[in-house]
């Protein structure tokens, strides 16, 4: 089976509406914490749009190489995923390719304490692919260390806008 791939993207050059506002939502409590990202207790998932916390986790931060622990994990990920991580940590997603390339997504997010956005493409037993994007977003309880990370996802109109802009990026 062909290996899971992903790359990044500029939020802002893409109309991706639902996860542009969970950053402006993010970036505005950053501004308003003053620290490097706000902190879990100053985010109110309930401030964002109601059809966006399905798309919505948010993983916990621990150890010395960090394990990415599911607080919250949203309905429409459990669809996309087959199962629910509550409670779990990243490396448990199946298969363990995936496992590994989203932990170096929330990884690069812990190290740099910075929003990066990911379009992740996932290859099918069927021969087809899978593609999301998903903007991760670093959150601090002290205003300098990353113990939490808020991730937002998009899953695309259709199967070929997101097949073709991964093929578009560099």
């Amino acid at each position: 089976m062909p290996t899971i791939r992903f790359k990044k993207l500029n939020l802002q050059n893409h109309n991706f509406q639902e996860l542009s506002n969970t950053y402006y939502y993010w970036n505005e409590k950053k501004a308003q914490a003053g620290g490097v990202a706000p902190s879990w207790s100053d985010v109110n998932l309930l401030d964002l749009p109601s059809e966006l916390l399905p798309k919505l986790c948010v993983v916990d931060v621990s150890g010395d190489r960090p394990d990415f622990t599911y607080r919250y994990w949203g309905t429409a990920l459990t669809g996309m995923h087959h199962y629910d991580l509550s409670g779990k940590s990243v490396l448990k997603l199946t298969p363990s390719d995936y496992a590994e390339c989203i932990w170096e997504q929330y990884n690069e997010v812990y190290t740099t304490a910075e929003q990066h956005t990911y379009l992740t493409e996932i290859p099918l037993e069927s021969g087809f692919f899978s593609f999301y994007v998903a903007t991760r977003m670093p959150l601090s309880s002290d205003g300098e260390t990353i113990d939490k990370i808020l991730v937002a996802e998009e899953y695309g109109q259709t199967r070929d806008e997101l097949k073709t802009l991964f093929n578009e990026l560099p």
